[in-house]
């Protein structure tokens, strides 16, 4: 094999080791284990209850890198991580659970 070749399969193999090295971390917003589920890693006091389009919400609980927190989707399907000790947050909730 010619040295232009091994340097090329070299390189090859380096580029393919980056790649899963990466697939491996977890990348941001996204929970451990390479779940699909989003990942709050800070929260909104932002009153974005107008917004709320969904009767549904995602408790998160805290689990390093992500923190507790509820996810709500507004008008445009954008999720927000919402503070769960804000009182905005807590009577939406009690609203949304209303029977």
């Amino acid at each position: 094999m010619s040295a232009k070749m091994l340097s090329v399969a070299v390189l090859l193999v380096s580029v393919c080791v980056c790649f899963v090295s990466f697939a491996g971390a977890i990348p941001s917003g996204r929970h451990p284990g390479g779940k699909s589920r989003m990942c709050c890693v800070e929260v909104s006091r932002a009153n974005v209850s107008s917004s709320v389009t969904d009767n549904k919400y995602h408790e998160q609980p805290a689990k390093d890198p992500c923190v507790h927190a509820i996810i709500l989707t507004t008008t445009n399907r954008r999720k927000v991580c919402a503070d769960p000790t804000a009182k905005w947050v807590q009577t939406l909730i009690a609203n949304m659970t209303k029977v």
